[in-house]
């Protein structure tokens, strides 16, 4: 699972590489801006889920000095995003950049699904004949022990 690095909020723990909490693969409901802006806003749309597919590099502004130019340049920093590609689950051709901050704000307010829980496995004991259960009795007698007999 990829995950952003040097995150400004990670998980807990031991985590010297401060790995993020919010990794690829996670399926967000993202609200439009009216959502967060209106002081009375309404219940959460959560007609379309957006899937996190991953980090861009982070851009460091003015980071070096051109010799030629003399200029400051900006470089990119692997690992240091602050900004996620994400895509439409509903329409997967639609794929845009969300804000980090935007991701984390919408997983506080419970807007992300949860993940899949898959159903316990039968009780196998339920569907064996009573009389092969036991430790004690015989399995079934073969085809071939039945004709030797």
């Amino acid at each position: 699972m990829i995950r952003q690095y040097y995150a400004q909020r990670v998980r807990g723990g031991d985590n010297p590489l401060r790995v993020g909490t919010v990794a690829a693969g996670d399926i967000f409901y993202l609200q439009d801006e009216g959502f967060f802006r209106d002081r009375y806003g309404g219940a959460a749309v959560c007609r379309t889920p957006w899937q996190v597919l991953g980090f861009l590099n982070g851009t460091m502004g003015a980071a070096r000095r051109n010799r030629d130019t003399g200029l400051w340049e900006s470089t990119y920093l692997s690992g240091r995003s602050d900004m996620a590609l994400v895509r439409s689950l509903r329409d997967s051709r639609i794929v845009r950049q969300v804000a980090v901050r935007t991701l984390v704000l919408h997983d506080d307010l419970g807007l992300v699904k949860q993940p899949t829980l898959y159903p316990t496995l039968p009780d196998m004991r339920r569907f064996r004949p009573a009389r092969f259960a036991s430790a004690g009795a015989s399995a079934p007698p073969t085809p071939r022990q039945r004709r030797a007999a």
